[in-house]
């Protein structure tokens, strides 16, 4: 016969689920190769809380990599260029 424990046990579905035939999800290896589905870091999960800010953070990066140019030349360059001396 089982001794039963003196402590009140906190919650009652334990005494219902069993687990003694549980085993790992042989498709949960998988979950990274999902298309739709994507990990976040565990420093980044505080920064994006749910779907719609990562959402929202990746469109403005999409919107900002879009408004610069791929390649500069030394033609569309804006920065100055350096005078030469005039005894040089």
């Amino acid at each position: 016969m089982k001794r039963k424990s003196a402590e009140p046990e906190s919650d009652p579905l334990d005494r219902e689920i069993d687990f003694t035939n549980a085993r790992p999800n042989p498709y949960a290896r998988d979950y990274y190769k999902s298309r739709n589905l994507r990990m976040l870091a565990p420093d980044l999960l505080d920064v994006f809380p749910d779907s719609e800010s990562v959402n929202e953070a990746l469109r403005t990066l999409v919107r900002l990599t879009a408004a610069v140019p791929a390649r500069m030349s030394a033609k569309t360059a804006a920065a100055p260029r350096a005078r030469k001396k005039a005894g040089s």
